[in-house]
């Protein structure tokens, strides 16, 4: 057999693992970049906070194409407060942890005479549970062989700690645990475990009598379960962290201020960061190698960081003065006068890829005089003719439904109408209840008739 040798040329991209950790932060929400910030402060001496700094946007390429349009300005923001409180303020306000559900359920396992096997078996059982105290997966399919023989033992145990409810597979059957923690009556719990499984919804759509009929139960009997059902919760781990908690913090703001609409950055959330010039002239007069290779690697870690960021609020600012351009008829109007707008559009008009803007969307919200929304909820595409946008033809089916005075449940077939006829909108009728279940608007046979 001959030995080959074949020359071939081709293109190959290849991110650095700066332009990775770019990516990374851009897509970070604003309280997730603060924490990144405290522990970059935290670690590397070079990092520091001036005692004053102001950003100007006048320093911003192309915004004095922009500053002058009649319909918006843009206030500039900056650190006018010492440094030292800034700082101070900066890392008092940054996320603290509290308990997690699993952490709270390890903790009452703890304190049960278990053998080891038991023990570790309940530590998978209870690490393979979700937020809400139910499990992902079959136990069988992630416990060892030799922790089988136990499993049904560690769930009853899981099943009686705090709070009550978890160690099952869903919400009914949480509900149904519940109930029998609480020592229901065992032909109480049979009638109530049927209710919980097949009955509810039908229930609430107030065929009560049908529903005690099938139950074999009285009226009476039946409201006094419902009752008791209304006393428990379907998702017990509500009350626990699933991690750092999680506030939204609007990255800027668009309001309406002496008949103009006015955008600003949220100036208080991330601080400015700089090099400490004390550690920029060690690095040059340094004698010891060792020293000056980790002075200069903080160095320039913390320039990425700074550049980074620079490029966050960079980018999120000219995807913002684009939404304020093409949807100011929303934030003037509300979110019926939604146009359609997509990422694609928004990243051809600064010059960006559209996953960048894709990016700098996620989780990032804007404080408006609409309450404090998502970025991404501001793109939308067209429905029907392209007049309308998706988000903005959900309001006016919202709107439909809630100023319905026929004394009858309006059916997807009669808004899909409705819409056409008054408003001029083509839309069908299974596109009618896709979006009124993204409402979390009942079909018209729940609602009644």
């Amino acid at each position: 057999m001959a030995l080959q040798l074949d020359l071939s040329l081709k293109q190959q991209l290849k991110l650095s693992p700066q332009m990775i950790q770019s990516f990374e932060l851009m897509a970070l929400p604003l309280t997730e970049l603060q924490a990144k910030i405290q522990t970059a402060i935290e670690t590397n001496p070079t990092l520091e906070i001036p005692e004053s700094g102001e950003y100007s946007l006048d320093s911003v390429p192309d915004y004095d194409s922009r500053k002058d349009h009649d319909d918006y300005d843009e206030g500039t923001f900056g650190y006018d407060a010492e440094a030292s409180d800034r700082a101070q303020s900066f890392l008092e306000n940054t996320l603290t942890t509290k308990e997690t559900l699993q952490e709270h359920l390890l903790g009452q396992l703890g304190c049960v005479p278990l053998s080891d096997i038991e023990y570790q078996t309940g530590e998978a059982l209870i690490s393979n549970t979700d937020a809400n105290g139910f499990f992902r997966d079959d136990p069988s399919t992630f416990l060892k062989p030799e922790q089988l023989p136990c499993k049904d033992k560690v769930i009853s145990i899981i099943q009686s700690l705090d709070p009550p409810g978890v160690g099952v597979t869903d919400w009914k059957q949480s509900l149904i645990l519940q109930a029998k923690l609480k020592h229901l009556k065992p032909e109480e719990l049979s009638v109530f475990s049927e209710l919980v499984s097949h009955w509810l919804e039908t229930l609430r759509s107030g065929k009560t009598e049908q529903v005690a009929k099938h139950l074999n139960v009285d009226v009476e009997e039946l409201d006094a379960l419902y009752a008791f059902l209304k006393t428990l919760t379907p998702f017990p781990g509500q009350g626990f962290a699933s991690g750092p908690d999680q506030y939204v913090v609007p990255d800027l703001s668009i309001h309406q201020k002496d008949g103009k609409l006015v955008m600003e950055m949220n100036r208080d959330a991330i601080p400015t960061l700089t090099i400490n010039p004390e550690y920029r002239h060690m690095a040059d007069n340094v004698d010891d190698k060792r020293t000056k290779q980790y002075i200069k690697e903080q160095i320039s870690q913390a320039n990425q960081l700074i550049t980074q960021i620079d490029m966050r609020s960079e980018t999120l600012r000219k995807v913002a003065q684009v939404l304020l351009l093409e949807q100011s008829e929303y934030f003037l109007k509300g979110p019926k006068h939604l146009k359609p707008l997509t990422q694609k559009e928004v990243a051809e008009r600064i010059g960006v890829h559209e996953t960048t803007v894709s990016r700098i969307a996620n989780a990032k919200y804007i404080d408006t005089d609409w309450g404090i929304i998502p970025v991404k909820s501001l793109f939308s595409n067209a429905v029907g003719d392209g007049g309308q946008s998706k988000n903005s033809v959900k309001e006016i089916i919202r709107d439909i439904i809630m100023g319905n005075q026929s004394g009858k449940a309006l059916s997807d077939q009669k808004i899909s109408d409705i819409l056409q006829k008054e408003k001029n909108i083509k839309v069908a009728r299974r596109t009618v209840a896709k979006y009124r279940g993204e409402l979390n608007i009942d079909s018209s046979f729940v609602r009644g008739s």
